[in-house]
């Protein structure tokens, strides 16, 4: 309706050496890591592409926090959407430590969506 860009960013840390967490991409070289998410990515976003064709939209991977990754994106938008996941005591409203960060630190509106 606003004719707007849509900028879908991941943040990804190369995964510790403790072993892989859930989620994680088990690729040896951090180019390959990027590769891969970035895949993923675009696959998860083709529906999407589908269903509203007008809408110009692009994604990016970028290592870092998740929080600092944000705030470098959200640089110069009109609006900040970020997720929340769903806790399993649906009464707890806590969220977690990036969305406490962007909400008082980005330089525009934030949105949280909750997805489960």
């Amino acid at each position: 309706m606003r004719h707007a860009r849509l900028r879908v960013v991941h943040a990804w840390r190369t995964p510790s050496p403790f072993g892989l967490g859930a989620g994680d991409i088990g690729l040896a070289a951090e180019p390959q890591q990027a590769k891969e998410w970035l895949g993923l990515m675009t696959a998860a976003l083709q529906p999407w592409r589908e269903k509203y064709p007008d809408v110009e939209a692009s994604e990016a991977v970028a290592e870092g926090k998740a929080a600092t990754v944000l705030f470098r994106a959200a640089s110069g938008a009109s609006l900040l959407v970020v997720g929340r996941r769903m806790t399993e005591r649906p009464a707890l409203t806590r969220t977690g430590p990036v969305i406490h960060a962007v909400v008082h630190r980005a330089g525009c509106p934030v949105a949280v969506v909750p997805h489960e």
